[in-house]
């Protein structure tokens, strides 16, 4: 069981990594929406990967990448000369990011 959960935690962060349809980076740069449901999927397949597979190279940089597109959105969001603007993005997403941080930092740092 432990190990279909890693390999859909690597289906989440590849589909991310991709930004293919129905990840959270799709909603995110496709559509502009933050899509709930598909930021915490993302940051509970981070948290699984960090049980598993910690620090690997393939898995690390394609969280560093997923992780970069989306502090870039939402700078894009808040930046005036930019026309981006982010559907749905939660009142507290301050505590979204931060929820996505600890869990790159505890991938990297292993802190589990």
């Amino acid at each position: 069981m432990k190990e279909e959960k890693i390999m859909e935690a690597m289906e989440i962060l590849n589909a991310n990594w991709k930004a293919e349809d129905g990840s959270f980076l799709y909603y995110l740069h496709e559509e502009n929406n933050f899509h709930e449901a598909a930021f915490l999927e993302l940051c509970s397949c981070i948290y699984s990967l960090s049980r598993r597979h910690p620090q690997d190279q393939t898995v690390s940089s394609k969280i560093v990448f997923v992780y970069g597109q989306v502090l870039k959105h939402l700078f894009y969001h808040f930046d005036p000369q930019d026309l981006s603007s982010i559907s749905n993005l939660p009142s507290d997403y301050s505590e979204k990011l931060e929820l996505l941080e600890q869990n790159v930092i505890q991938y990297f740092q292993g802190d589990i």
